[in-house]
């Protein structure tokens, strides 16, 4: 699934989520290539044996799934969290 994002240049914001820490985190940042990447937490799908939230990485080209990451996701550098996508 290739999801499209309007994004304006000098407009993005690190940590985009609320405070309330039910409410799910989302950010972007942008990797050594320029491409614009949105980060979010999103359930795994009710059919899925296994429980919990994998981070789902989102960019113009492409999507990425990561369900083993670490707590304070959103505070990583953008290179640590470019690094995090690719992690199988």
């Amino acid at each position: 699934m290739l999801v499209a994002l309007a994004i304006m240049p000098g407009s993005i914001d690190r940590i985009e989520s609320s405070t309330d820490s039910a409410a799910p985190r989302s950010r972007t940042f942008m990797d050594a290539d320029g491409a614009q990447w949105r980060v979010f937490e999103q359930y795994f799908a009710h059919y899925d044996r296994r429980s919990g939230k994998s981070l789902i990485f989102s960019s113009e080209s492409a999507v990425r799934r990561v369900r083993d990451y670490p707590a304070d996701w959103y505070e990583l550098p953008d290179e640590d969290l470019a690094t995090l996508s690719w992690k199988s």
